[in-house]
């Protein structure tokens, strides 16, 4: 489990983070809304073990917690198998064993077929299913994603969000996920949190509402949001 209790994070005098209490339990599903600068990848950073708080406690018992940054991060000079393959490796796979989970999860993302390919020969939906199947082939216990399908076009978008959802249901992964758009969120997600201001409120998605209930959270969660932007606007 990823548990925070009473976080605070300051950069300099600025205060990201404020007195955040956050508990992340096996196989659940959370997503993390809030304005530009709300501090939502400082958030994702600190349960990585990239960043340590100023003070409050953080434990995290997940063994192989895995962070997937905005941008697919394929490295150009490599073929998209191997790029797969190779941190595979580094965590002590044989290559045979490489090899095939690195075509399974290409398969699973629907590029089996460009396995042989260069990245520069991949759309950017393509290299991001890539990235998608390089975080999966690792067999995360923790799946952190940071913004993972912003670049893309509101088709794409979807396209990817139901591939991570039918991932996620295969591995049993926990994820927490930054989005900007509620909408896209509660359709991966168990629950909500929305960051304003160094504090978080959540927002539980009732799985017995179903898909009105879904809408309906992601229409609050998205006029809190345009509320926050006006208060800005006139502040």
């Amino acid at each position: 489990m990823l548990e925070l209790n009473n976080i605070t994070l300051h950069f300099g005098s600025l205060a990201v983070l404020r007195g955040i209490d956050l508990q992340l339990k096996p196989g659940q599903r959370l997503g993390l809304l809030g304005p530009s600068g709300a501090g939502k990848s400082t958030l994702l950073r600190l349960a990585a073990g990239l960043l340590k708080p100023t003070s409050g406690t953080l434990s995290n018992s997940y063994r192989h917690p895995l962070l997937v940054f905005q941008e697919p991060r394929l490295l150009p000079w490599r073929r998209i198998i191997e790029n797969i393959e190779i941190p595979l490796r580094a965590a002590g796979c044989h290559a045979d064993e490489a090899r095939t989970r690195a075509m399974y999860w290409l398969k699973q993302v629907e590029l089996d077929a460009f396995a042989q390919a260069w990245p520069r020969e991949l759309s950017g939906g393509m290299a991001q299913r890539a990235s998608l199947a390089r975080a999966f082939a690792l067999q995360p216990d923790l799946l952190l994603l940071d913004e993972p399908f912003s670049a893309l076009d509101p088709a794409l978008r979807t396209t990817l969000a139901a591939l991570c959802r039918r991932c996620l249901d295969e591995t049993g992964a926990t994820m927490l996920c930054i989005s900007h758009h509620p909408h896209e969120l509660v359709e991966l997600t168990d629950s909500c949190l929305l960051l304003e201001n160094g504090y978080v409120q959540r927002f539980d998605i009732d799985p017995a509402a179903g898909i009105q209930g879904r809408s309906e959270t992601a229409d609050l969660l998205y006029r809190r949001l345009l509320q926050h932007e006006a208060l800005v606007a006139v502040g």
